[in-house]
């Protein structure tokens, strides 16, 4: 049920009528997909069944009837029609993840598997794939598995969003929140104002909460496990794990604070950035570069309460109404396409080695 749930809200990405610019030989393709999104799906089907016959070669009409079939939970028939198709010429990565999707809905998730798994022998660069993939693992509770794959999918394609998505939501759930907190961030700089950049906003802010504990006395700073691996030819000098280099300069960073609020951790993110930068020798970060650039230009305080302002809507309300000029300045910086987060294969970021 949590699949079909997930599924369901996301099938008009996987129609390529939607993703597609070009214009097809049959222009009531249009019409079938509008019925179809009206759950008119007989109607639909009819219109692309003519379109297939004024246009054969075209493997979208047979697709979009088996994401019609899909809709409407005839997953036998939907997985008949794409397993016919499958030597069409011009099918991509969204037809075997179509096609995996359909076997997972019809209770078969190893067959599933092995349709991604066929895909990504053809697409080793689908980020989508591996998504899927992780998606069918991480409902079987084969965590490590699925974060594997989602891991695998972020070096395949380090700017799909959504693999950051399910793997942050893996890690904000663990003892190891700051690859969930990384990987969080990492997402809402790919995918803005939408539902899940909202969703990500509130358990990042939570996931910050959670961590940090004050005492009378003292502040305990849990944000991961991670372990030091000790090889024949390590060295003293080796550098360690960057969650352990991280965490410290954070908790050093949370001296003389009381409480966690958009504020404090506005306040002890930028402490712990500018110690991080501090030492030249510690690891270049796709994301911690990203906030020195905004640092350096005074955008990182707005940035902090955009980042985490469904955390307490209130409190970003009030800081908003008096800090206006401040943080329109950081729109107009960040909405700005030259200074987007870029990710590539050289710069990407993937969490240290867990414990087994």
């Amino acid at each position: 049920m949590l699949r079909q749930i997930y599924f369901l809200a996301a099938l008009t990405a996987f129609s390529f009528i939607y993703s597609q610019k070009k214009t097809f030989k049959c222009a009531e393709v249009h019409d079938a997909v509008k019925l179809i999104d009206e759950e008119k799906y007989d109607e639909g089907i009819a219109i692309l069944r003519e379109c297939e016959k004024k246009d054969p070669k075209d493997y979208t009409y047979p697709y979009e009837i088996a994401l019609a079939y899909i809709r409407k939970e005839d997953y036998k028939s939907a997985i008949s029609l794409l397993e016919k198709i499958k030597d069409y010429p011009n099918i991509d990565d969204y037809y075997y993840a179509l096609l995996g999707n359909a076997y997972d809905y019809a209770d078969n998730p190893e067959q599933a598997i092995k349709a991604y798994d066929e895909g990504l022998k053809k697409f080793p660069s689908s980020g989508k794939l591996y998504l899927e993939k992780g998606i069918v693992l991480d409902l079987q509770k084969k965590i490590n598995q699925a974060v594997e794959n989602y891991e695998k999918g972020i070096k395949a394609e380090p700017s799909y969003p959504s693999n950051y998505y399910r793997i942050a939501k893996l890690f904000l759930n663990s003892n190891n929140l700051l690859y969930g907190l990384i990987y969080g961030e990492i997402f809402l700089n790919l995918e803005r104002t939408t539902s899940r950049s909202q969703e990500m906003s509130q358990l990042l802010y939570s996931g910050y909460k959670k961590a940090i504990k004050f005492k009378e006395k003292s502040t305990t700073v849990d944000l991961c496990q991670a372990i030091i691996i000790i090889e024949k030819d390590s060295k003293p000098n080796d550098p360690l794990p960057f969650c352990i280099l991280y965490s410290g300069y954070f908790a050093l960073a949370t001296a003389n604070k009381k409480e966690i609020n958009l504020e404090t951790l506005s306040d002890i993110r930028k402490k712990a950035l500018k110690e991080y930068f501090k030492i030249k020798s510690n690891p270049s970060n796709v994301l911690l570069n990203y906030q020195k650039i905004m640092d350096d230009n005074n955008l990182f305080n707005a940035y902090n309460y955009y980042l985490f302002q469904i955390g307490d809507k209130e409190a970003f309300k009030n800081w908003l109404t008096n800090n206006k000029e401040e943080y329109d300045k950081f729109v107009d910086w960040y909405t700005n396409d030259a200074n987007i987060l870029k990710i590539n294969e050289k710069n990407l970021y993937i969490s240290d080695p867990l414990p087994k």
